[in-house]
């Protein structure tokens, strides 16, 4: 239950990103704003956003950190493929603590080892099915610029990657439609000034918020081939006012419009 958006702007030379602060955890039954970023430094020129479970975060995102501080010029892609492997040994883990250790065996065994041959069919089944369905509960988006240009990943279950540089954005979370429907209502590529994608991804920030589950807070980063740029309060604060500017002129506009049509005169007697 969150939003996190990643678009790509000036010739795919940036990505700008945002999310809210709104954190779940699987074992918790509520959600609520927290001060800890959602956007996570993965190097000096990539950025991960997380949606759904936030325990696992870190894990994820700490192999990414590892491969960036190993290499002096990583590709957005390297580091995508070591969060993508270590999502599937996790949620591998996760679905063996639930599934298979209370009866006192592990998925090698099961499958290696011959047991899902030697389980009553109805057991073999629910393990199989088990193994195939079992969600992890996290999205990922990784976003960045390395040497040719600007790449946004999406990763989610059951450690699927998506390349979505060609659309030019994407977003995750309970608010996506709400943001993307926006991102495509206002025209948005990858060729589109900073300026405009900025202003554009706070929009559909805002408009995420009518989804369940989306904070108000919002916190928004643009990522060059050589800094990671967090906007300050300050930013935050022209943008919405140019945002409620936008809002009520528009709603203004269209309220007259409506008011102009024709249709009120078929229910007036002659």
């Amino acid at each position: 239950m969150t939003i996190c958006i990643a678009a790509m702007a000036d010739d795919r030379s940036v990505v700008v990103v945002a999310s809210d602060r709104m954190l779940s955890a699987h074992f918790l039954s509520l959600e609520f704003d927290h001060p800890d970023s959602k956007i996570e430094s993965l190097g000096c020129a990539c950025v991960g956003l997380s949606a759904g479970d936030a325990l696992p975060t870190g894990e994820l995102f700490l192999s990414a950190q590892m491969v960036s501080a190993q290499l002096q010029n990583p590709q957005i892609g390297h580091i995508a493929d070591s969060i993508k492997k270590t999502y599937i040994e996790l949620r591998s883990q996760r679905i063996e603590e639930q599934f298979f250790k209370p009866r006192g065996i592990t998925i090698a065994d099961f499958y290696q080892g011959g047991l899902i041959r030697q389980f009553p069919q109805e057991i073999a089944m629910f393990l199989d099915d088990s193994v195939q369905r079992g969600e992890f509960g996290v999205e990922l988006i990784i976003a960045g610029v390395d040497g040719s240009g600007a790449h946004i990943v999406g990763i989610t279950d059951p450690g699927r990657t998506s390349q979505y540089d060609r659309i030019g954005y994407h977003a995750i979370g309970s608010g996506m439609s709400h943001a993307i429907l926006n991102l495509v209502g206002s025209g948005q590529n990858w060729s589109k000034s900073i300026n405009e994608t900025v202003f554009n991804v706070f929009c559909s920030k805002r408009q995420a918020e009518a989804a369940p589950g989306v904070g108000r807070a919002i916190e928004m980063r643009i990522v060059t081939d050589q800094v990671i740029i967090s906007l300050t309060e300050d930013d935050l604060n022209q943008l919405d006012k140019v945002y409620e500017e936008l809002t009520k002129s528009r709603n203004k506009t269209i309220t007259g419009k409506i008011q102009g049509l024709p249709f009120n005169e078929f229910n007036k007697k002659e």
